[in-house]
């Protein structure tokens, strides 16, 4: 099996390199094309990568994902990378472990990853393996969360041999069977009920966290693992008292109870961390890794770690309104600043492009803008739209030639970039944060 090495971001129609081709060619008929996707909704699927052959040439069309996945099923599989920049790399961890500082951002975890556990696994890098960082990140994130709470107590089963004494039901035949045949006729095995926090939920969340405290050391050459490792330690005592014993078929079918919202999400990535090592903790830590085919969604981790910025700074009840759905569409904030003059339709653009030049696209300006000039939004935002002028438009976008990382602040709005060709539209870049590349 062979693993094709490529980047996000490319181009339209990117003619690869040779020896990316070589590897490509025989999996492919000339004119075929490979398009890998994820479902967004009922219906909706979005591009990852598409690769189309055209004769011994091969061309790439990427987008914002990064991942893992099969161009032939057992034969070749490619692999695509975040973009390396000039001398840094950006610290996409960073971004998601500042971005779960806003707790209304767990509401909002469901489209940044999609695995296809259904699909063979493909062999790679612990260091290339993005989905288990990801999941960890996420996992300890909600996992402090609970804990600075509390573990929650619960009911359950526990069966015990005691002496002289019955608590609970009596197991007539396992009794007979370890205590009286063996001669301790004052044994008695009973069944009963505990309310207490060593529950099945907090054994799973137990095991998960030990495996993250495995695999995140495989990370420390490459990234600033000091946050997890940190919440690690934070999180470790609190579960003293919840014993190691699972069985993986516990692991594997255990359902959380959705009342209980935070748990229950908490499980899920707990159980989805647990598979995706195959309930086997000799397999973190390794070099190398089978990992199910997976995509991150790149623009949504940008849209989280944007509102994550905004929120910190408008506390305000409705200052920031994120994901507000008008007519069938789906804008990404809406700002409305107590003490600014005027609120904004505010979009995150994962496109570096509107750094370099002042670039926009028509699309990107027609969408905002339409967003802007829907009754709905007026509504949300408390304005008669007869009797105030249109609302102003702002795409927020990465600029890592920004002095600060975030600038906005709630007593005064800043001058903002106007866009060229457009009126009340106007952009702004935010630095995020990166990772020093290395000197060989």
């Amino acid at each position: 099996m062979r693993v094709v090495q490529l980047q996000e971001q490319l181009l339209e129609n990117t003619c690869l390199r040779q020896s990316e081709c070589e590897a490509i060619l025989p999996c492919m008929d000339d004119g075929a094309e490979v398009v890998c996707t994820v479902r967004r909704g009922r219906e909706e699927k979005e591009l990852c990568l598409r690769l189309k052959r055209e004769s011994d040439v091969v061309r790439a069309t990427g987008s914002y994902f990064v991942g893992v996945d099969w161009i032939k099923e057992e034969d070749v599989a490619v692999q695509v990378s975040p973009k390396l920049n000039d001398g840094f790399e950006i610290d996409y961890v960073r971004m998601l472990n500042e971005a779960l500082n806003e707790p209304d951002n767990y509401k909002h975890l469901k489209d940044l990853l999609t695995i296809h556990f259904e699909k063979p696994s493909i062999r790679i890098s612990q260091q290339q393996d993005l989905l288990s960082i990801f999941l960890i990140t996420e996992y300890l994130n909600i996992l402090h969360r609970i804990v600075r709470k509390g573990l929650k107590r619960s009911y359950y089963r526990v069966e015990e041999t005691l002496n002289n004494k019955v608590k609970g039901r009596i197991q007539v035949g396992r009794t007979i069977q370890h205590s009286l045949v063996k001669g301790r006729i004052t044994d008695n095995v009973c069944r009963y009920q505990v309310y207490d926090i060593d529950s099945p939920e907090n054994r799973i969340l137990k095991k998960a966290l030990a495996f993250c405290r495995k695999q995140v050391r495989v990370y420390r050459n490459a990234l600033d693992t000091s946050v997890l490792e940190r919440k690690i330690r934070q999180i470790k005592p609190y579960f003293e008292r919840v014993s190691d014993e699972i069985s993986v078929k516990s692991m594997r079918t255990f359902k959380g109870n959705p009342v209980f919202k935070e748990y229950y999400t908490a499980v899920e990535y707990a159980q989805l961390l647990l598979r995706r090592f195959s309930y086997d903790i000799t397999l973190a830590g390794k070099k190398e890794i089978d990992t199910p085919p997976f995509w991150i969604d790149m623009s949504k981790l940008f849209e989280l770690y944007v509102y994550s910025k905004l929120r910190a700074v408008f506390t305000g009840r409705k200052e920031v309104q994120y994901h507000v759905k008008a007519r069938r569409q789906e804008l990404d904030y809406l700002l409305k600043p107590t003490e600014w003059a005027e609120p904004y339709v505010v979009d995150a653009k994962y496109k570096p492009r509107y750094g370099k030049g002042g670039g926009k696209t028509i699309d990107d300006a027609r969408e905002v803008s339409g967003y802007a000039r829907l009754s709905r939004v007026y509504d949300k935002l408390g304005l008669d739209a007869d009797a105030v002028a249109p609302i102003k438009c702002l795409i927020i976008y990465p600029d890592q030639k920004q002095e600060e990382r975030f600038t906005f602040t709630r007593k005064a709005e800043p001058q903002f970039e106007k866009v060229s060709g457009y009126v009340r539209f106007y952009k702004v870049g935010i630095k995020l944060p990166v990772i020093a590349l290395k000197n060989p």
